[in-house]
């Protein structure tokens, strides 16, 4: 990947870099030096399973996604800033990861008309954890991940 110094291996280094130009998060929201780079970091590197037969670049790409649906649930607002409350909330712009996650939905329906989806056997045990980062893109890319490398990982 472009502008990454060790594209096999996830590091925050590059991790940062992925936060600034694939994701689209400044600098002046999330500071180079602040602790929650790290912290996000590393959850990502432990709930991401690093399985041999995986090509490393998708690995480093499922850990940076995983990090990076963490960074927005936790990394608080600069002073006079509103950009990680904004993409939290349920509002424009927003992923409204402040709600409680509940279920995907599989039909609905009033007095004059029904609509039903068969939801596929791998939604259908997703735990709470799952359901969360099925809330954003980069939440979607890791459980897509998680689930391309088997039931080993944990989603089937």
């Amino acid at each position: 990947m472009s502008g990454f110094v060790t594209p096999d291996t996830p590091n925050v280094t590059d991790y940062t870099t992925f936060l600034q130009t694939s994701v689209g998060i400044p600098a002046s929201a999330l500071p180079v030096d602040s602790p929650w780079i790290t912290y996000a970091f590393n959850q990502g590197v432990a709930l991401t399973a690093k399985i041999p037969t995986i090509t490393p670049i998708v690995y480093v790409l499922a850990v940076y996604n995983c990090a990076t649906h963490i960074q927005i649930k936790i990394t608080p607002d600069q002073p006079a800033q509103s950009f990680f409350s904004t993409l939290r909330g349920a509002g424009e712009g927003g992923f409204n990861l402040v709600g409680v996650p509940t279920s995907v939905l599989s039909g609905s329906a009033d007095q004059a008309t029904s609509q039903a989806m068969a939801v596929p056997d791998s939604l259908k045990n997703l735990t709470l954890t799952d359901l969360d980062f099925m809330r954003t893109p980069w939440g979607r890319d890791w459980i897509q991940y998680g689930q391309d490398i088997g039931p080993l990982w944990g989603l089937a």
